[in-house]
Formats: structure tokens, C-alpha cells, sequence
């Protein structure tokens, strides 16, 4: 009588040494699986150690971001508790901060916006509102303030790159071009 359990089994023939050859599936999926989580962590890591940063915003006129900056929450962070290149790279102090330097001043800034969108041009010294262009800020700070009992004080523009440069409120009532701090 013919056992079931050796028709299930698998027929195998012996190689030349007389040894029977087995397949080994799992060796190949773990090789691939290895292969695959080795090429994503060498390209993360070749590129989180050849990102700069926040790039200043190139010379000419760009289409910018406008954000508040909530100063009654945003904080001013130690030298000795700066992020790392990594959290550089993911650019969040935690889940609702940006960690931007200005001045040598890192800060954990909490945002609101964007408000809209405003033309600035890059120069040496960070970004530059033509008087136009900084009433538009001015009056979308006006409408994102509302009544509200803090009104804010810094605006940052953003861009695709990074963040363009941080603007004091105050400086956006006169009739002069208004230049804003580099980010770093």
C-alpha cells in the first residue's frame, strides 16, 4: 500500500554525488530583501549627508509663501539642543515646528499659513519686498490677525527650497522696499 504522505513529498532525483538538491526559497528572499533595504538606507544616507540646509533664495524675483510666525508658542532653542543633520534635514523641531536659524539663532517656529503668495527677490543679505509687494503681506497679516488679542510680529516666506527669509510686521507700514533676514 502506497502512503499519501509520499505523494505529497516532492520528487527529487540525486546529483551526481548521490545528495539530493533542496530549494531554498527563503535564502533568495532574504538576499533580496537585504539587497533592498541596503540600497534605500545608502541612498537616505547619501542624501541626508549632502543636503546643505535651507538654501537662500536665488537672486532675482520668486514667487514666495507667506507664513506668521505664532510667537506666543515658538521658542528659542539652546545651542547645546540644536538638531542634528538629520533633524536639519527633516527640518521639524517636533510634530507643528520648523527649526530655522536667523542671526545664529536657532528657533522651533510654529507657522500659520500659508497666508498667500508675494513676488521677492534673493539678495546677499536674504530677501527683498518691493513696497507693493510688502503691502500685499502687510494686509494678508491684517486678515489672518483678525481680532485677535496677539497680533503677529515676524512673517517668513517660504519657496520651494526652503525658507526665503524672516520679515518684522513692523517694517512692512512704510512706502520703502522691505528686506528680510537670511534663513538658515
Amino acid at each position: 500500500m502506497t502512503s499519501t504522505m509520499n505523494l505529497d513529498r516532492p520528487i527529487t532525483t540525486p546529483d551526481a554525488r548521490g545528495r539530493h538538491r533542496r530549494r531554498r526559497r527563503w535564502l533568495v528572499g532574504l538576499t533580496a530583501t537585504a539587497a533592498a533595504a541596503a540600497t534605500t538606507a545608502a541612498t537616505f544616507g547619501a542624501y541626508v549627508l549632502s543636503h546643505a540646509g535651507n538654501e537662500p533664495l536665488p537672486a532675482g524675483a520668486h514667487a514666495v509663501q507667506v507664513y506668521t510666525v505664532d510667537d506666543a508658542i515658538s521658542t528659542v532653542v539652546p545651542a547645546t539642543d540644536r538638531p542634528g543633520t538629520i533633524g536639519r534635514f527633516i527640518g521639524m523641531c517636533d510634530a507643528d515646528s520648523y527649526y530655522i536659524e536667523v542671526n545664529g539663532t536657532g528657533l522651533c517656529a510654529v507657522l500659520n499659513g500659508s497666508l498667500g503668495t508675494v513676488q521677492a527677490t534673493g539678495t546677499a543679505a536674504g530677501v527683498e519686498l518691493n513696497a507693493t509687494e510688502a503691502a500685499k503681506v502687510r494686509d494678508l497679516v491684517k486678515r489672518a490677525d483678525g481680532d485677535g488679542p496677539d497680533p503677529a510680529t515676524r512673517v517668513l516666506l517660504g519657496y520651494d527650497d526652503g525658507w526665503a527669509g524672516l520679515v518684522q510686521v513692523a517694517d512692512l507700514y512704510g512706502t520703502t522696499p522691505v528686506t528680510g533676514t537670511a534663513v538658515g
